[in-house]
């Protein structure tokens, strides 16, 4: 007896396991009771497996296999752990004492939990039956009386009653298939009223998991596309299983999760889709006759299905190609690190766009502070928060790992029962080299790049970060000859960058490390020899020594001690002969540099000397140059050197303090960007400034500018004109030729009103309300001029703390207009004409 029994849970664990376990890590949901001679063949087989295509977890009982007198084992356990109890009352079900021993049990369970739930069937018998108003079942118990003792039989009589209570399915009120439909839809209606936790282990989830749930809208009868992105280890699959996980009750059997779709054959994944929602199997077909079949058995089943790591645009086609493929109701997740090719070409590369409107994005973020730190104790520790002697370098420890999931919780476990030491050489060992399970995880995205991409990647890796994009995108152009915007679109779509606020070039710490530890490996672990040496420390080693390779690209000679000098000599950058970006600190050159810079790209010179003692630099090819320095005049001995730079593509003088006027521009005339930043004494820009007929953003900030030249009305192809001075008190009218102009901001405390040619700027504001917005604000302007009317592509107009009084008439002719802010103006009313926009 005791070997069969043992038989029988092994038998019936294996014939729910795939359900049960599947990776899900919790127990049964739905205990399925029932007399084995009668219902077994019919509706508790059929019942059970519909109840598995369904997705739930079901343990099915057959009590003609139980023995002994006690429920124990894995049968005691699954039935406290399920949450629903499917009774089937056949004719001969009170007649086993098992059947009753479960019944009385479970309803014993009930009285304490009022989240769990009784689905009553009569299986050809009525409900009066089991109230024990007939003789079907009260004579077998007068049995069970004598053979089991009064006070049992009295307690499965209660529990026949007390069910009896419970509002069940008859048979005869629906014909089986129906009563199996009902059931499996009521069991998974219940299931998800119910599924409101989330596994203990997953922490920080709750948010992103309410978010796509209300992309989701599950009570929407569209056919709705989420797509999942974000960097590698940063929990996306985990995200889409948690979800899927939740929702699939309400999809019935129509449920599939595919995952690591790009490791696999499409074919076999498509036969998987046919298995999952058709439960078709062993089938022979070719790739095009599966594709069809999806197309056609699908088209009326509302189906769950998460397309797990893909990586191309082929794949989504052929497993979930087009919404007509599938049911009213439909959801198809996909995850991914790369939306690229869900992107359509020329959109704005900070917000993805559908080529549907079924398909919505979601970018999965790293992790907060707080949620980080719980993740990590409790892989490390066991607890939510550290022990006070643990505080600081746990804290160390997730900032070292940039809050990324798949860190936190591979070094996490690494560490569980280590001593602090351990911790500390760790956390000293990461902020050299990056743990291997992460590397090899991001590893996957650098190998999908394109040799240019990946260049592009190790550059902002190394120099980049906070870098304006424009003028990254201006020295890649040079360098590849090509460009080179897609390549940062395709990098920020597979989220290995992001474009932040003011355009600025940004990435992920671990992203980072992980690049520059790349830049190592390609040395072959020679340590100094490396693409890249962001390091002054390293960087200064390389010039002193006599071993420079021509692998060098780029080298960061900043200050190794504060205020120092150090002047570098012709033979110090011989070897060098890739080299195309330096960046410089306190530095000077003294000799002669005659063909050592030819393939320099970008210059950056910050606290440049007075005297400048070097020859021939040859910066022919240069296209950035950044300079900054309390020295830096309009005289300064650098500029006949500098401005032979012919190539030159973006100037950006910071920080000298000292310029009254700026250089002449005849020698740059393909200048493309002029910034000048906190040139606090500046007041006067050169007239030359109308040579520049390439420039398209001009950039005057915080500085003394108190006129600007006639002549700027000849750049006929700037797009961005942004001041700020305490001193501009009024704007030429030849700023009316700026035909191409978009963008204008205005901070000028004395501007006292604009010309009536702004009215000519008829491209002027069209812009995405995201970008830098278009405003005229901090200025002492009492009145527009009638002309701006006129300026019918104007998208956003910001009045913030102006002094205005009033709009004029024409103020109606603003056919774009999006957005206008008079917030802390003067204005008491608004002409009639402000209905017309």
């Amino acid at each position: 007896m005791k070997g069969k029994r043992e038989g029988k849970e092994t038998a019936t664990a294996a014939g729910t396991g795939s359900s049960r376990d599947g990776g899900l890590g919790r127990g049964y949901e739905v205990f399925l009771s029932f007399r084995g001679p009668d219902a077994r063949l019919t509706i508790a087989d059929c019942l059970y497996n519909d109840l598995i295509r369904a997705g739930i977890h079901v343990f099915k009982d057959d009590e003609e296999l139980q023995f002994g007198e006690e429920i124990e084992g894995g049968l005691l356990q699954a039935i406290n752990e399920s949450r629903i109890y499917i009774l089937i009352f056949s004719r001969d079900y009170a007649s086993s004492k098992w059947c009753l021993r479960e019944l009385a049990h479970i309803v014993e369970l009930l009285r304490d939990d009022d989240e769990k739930v009784i689905l009553p069937i009569f299986y050809y018998v009525d409900v009066d039956d089991v109230k024990l108003k007939t003789k079907l079942y009260q004579k077998v118990l007068r049995k069970h009386e004598s053979d089991s003792g009064e006070d049992l039989a009295k307690q499965w009589e209660g529990a026949l009653r007390e069910v009896a209570r419970i509002t069940g399915r008859n048979l005869k009120d629906h014909g089986l298939d129906e009563l199996k439909s009902l059931t499996v839809k009521e069991v998974a209606s219940l299931l998800w009223k119910r599924q409101t936790d989330v596994p203990n282990h997953l922490v920080g989830i709750k948010g992103p998991i309410d978010d796509i749930m209300k992309k989701l809208d599950l009570e929407a009868f569209d056919v709705r596309n989420i797509v999942i992105h974000g960097m590698g280890g940063i929990g996306k699959t985990t995200l889409a299983d948690v979800v899927f996980k939740q929702i699939s009750p309400q999809f019935q059997d129509h449920c599939c999760f595919l995952k690591d779709v790009h490791t696999h054959d499409i074919l076999s994944l498509q036969k998987q889709l046919l298995v999952n929602i058709l439960n078709l199997r062993g089938i022979d077909l070719s790739d095009t006759e599966v594709a069809n079949m999806i197309k056609a058995r699908f088209h009326d089943k509302k189906v769950i299905i998460v397309l797990d790591d893909i990586d191309s645009k082929d794949q989504i086609m052929r497993l979930a190609g087009e919404s007509n493929w599938f049911g009213k109701g439909s959801r198809i997740i996909i995850t991914t690190r790369n939306i690229e090719y869900l992107v359509r070409e020329g959109e704005d590369d900070n917000v993805p766009t559908s080529k549907s409107d079924q398909l919505l994005f979601y970018e999965m973020l790293e992790m907060n502070s707080h949620d980080a730190l719980q993740l990590f104790c409790e892989r490390a520790l066991g607890c939510a928060e550290p022990p006070y002697d643990h505080i600081d370098i746990s804290s160390n420890l997730i900032n070292a790992l940039g809050r990324l999931p798949l860190a936190l919780d591979v070094v996490g476990s690494t560490l569980r029962g280590k001593c602090q030491n351990t911790w500390e050489n760790v956390l000293c060992k990461l902020k050299k080299v990056m743990n291997k399970d992460v590397k090899k995880k991001l590893m996957i995205s650098y190998k999908a790049l394109e040799p240019n991409q990946q260049q592009i990647f190790l550059d902002i890796a190394c120099f980049f970060i906070n870098q304006e994009k424009t003028t990254a995108i201006k020295y890649w152009d040079a360098i590849f000859g090509y460009p080179t915007k897609i390549e940062v679109e395709i990098l920020t779509c597979m989220s290995l960058i992001k474009i932040m606020d003011y355009n600025k070039l940004w990435m992920h710490d671990q992203l980072r490390d992980w690049g520059r530890d790349i830049v190592y490996l390609e040395s072959c672990n020679i340590h100094l020899s490396g693409s890249r040496l962001w390091s002054p420390k390293d960087a200064f080693h390389v010039m002193q020594g006599k071993k420079r390779t021509k692998n060098i690209v780029a080298l960061n000679l900043g200050t190794l001690e504060c205020g120092a000098m150090y002047r570098f000599k012709r033979e110090e950058f011989v070897g060098l002969v890739n080299l195309r970006f330096l960046q410089l600190d306190h530095g000077n050159f003294e000799g002669d540099f005659m063909n050592l810079f030819f393939e320099l790209r970008w210059l950056s010179w910050t606290n440049c000397p007075l005297d400048f003692r070097a020859t021939n630099l040859g910066l022919k090819n240069l296209v950035v140059l950044e300079l900054s320095g309390n020295f830096i005049t309009e005289e300064w001995g650098g500029w006949y050197q500098i401005m032979v730079a012919n190539q030159l593509k973006v100037l950006k003088l910071v920080d000298c303090f000292s310029l009254r006027k700026t250089p002449n521009f005849f020698a740059i005339s393909k200048l493309e960007i002029l910034i000048l930043l906190r040139c606090t004494q500046l007041r006067m820009i050169d007239e030359s400034i109308n040579k520049l007929q390439h420039l398209v953003q001009l950039k005057i900030e915080h500085t003394a500018i108190e006129s600007l030249p006639e002549s700027i009305g000849n750049l006929k192809s700037l797009t961005e004109l942004r001041i700020e001075s305490k001193r501009l008190s009024a704007l030429h009218h030849s700023i009316g030729n700026l035909g191409e102009l978009k963008h204008l901001i205005l901070k000028c405390q004395d501007l006292r009103k604009l010309p009536d040619s702004i009215g000519q700027l008829e491209s002027l504001l069209e812009l995405d309300e995201a970008l830098l917005k278009p405003h005229v604000a901090g200025t002492r302007i009492r009145e527009l001029p009638n002309s701006i009317g006129n300026l019918e592509r104007l998208k956003i107009l910001n009045f913030l703390g102006l002094e205005l009084e009033k709009l004029p008439d024409s103020i109606g002719g603003l056919q774009s207009l999006v957005k206008l802010d008079l917030s802390q103006s003067r204005i008491k009313s608004l002409p009639d004409c402000i209905g017309n926009l």
